[in-house]
């Protein structure tokens, strides 16, 4: 008798086999409660932002190049157009704040991220100042030298 209680091969498998088991059952609770913010939250913040980046870089791009064959004395006027969405939410292009910072800020309507672009110096000299909402179909940028 006093054999059969020193044998522990079967025991060891066993407590291998449980151990085991309960650490992938665990691996597995901790992927299936966090997959939403691993495959599907932080990628979508990343596309947001590269987009918001893009998006800013082009209104940048736009507003320099007009800044460039601005009429001497005239108007111009160049019409553009946004994504409605960026990865699922809408956005706010704000060039308000880029009569003193040089800046253009977009932001997101529904999370509220914020995304800076410069414009590359020319405030100074033009002053920009407006909103556009992606939600709206009608952009435009106007600039009258005469005013």
């Amino acid at each position: 008798m006093k054999r059969f209680f020193a044998d522990e091969k079967g025991v060891s498998l066993l407590f291998e086999y449980i151990l085991f088991s309960l650490i992938c059952i665990g691996f597995f609770m901790i992927v299936s409660v966090n997959s939403d913010e691993i495959f599907m939250h932080t990628p979508n913040e990343v596309v947001m932002e590269n987009e918001m980046s893009d998006i800013g870089n082009m209104m940048s791009t736009m507003i320099t190049d007009m800044y460039l064959i601005l009429p001497a004395n005239g108007r111009i006027d160049t019409e553009y157009n946004l994504p409605p969405k960026v990865g699922t939410e809408t956005y706010i292009i704000n060039a308000d704040i880029a009569y003193t910072d040089q800046i253009i800020e977009l932001v997101s309507s529904d999370s509220g991220k914020k995304i800076r672009v410069t414009i590359g110096g020319i405030a100074t000299t033009m002053p920009i100042n407006g909103t556009a909402s992606s939600s709206s179909t009608n952009h435009m940028i106007s600039y009258d030298s005469r005013r």
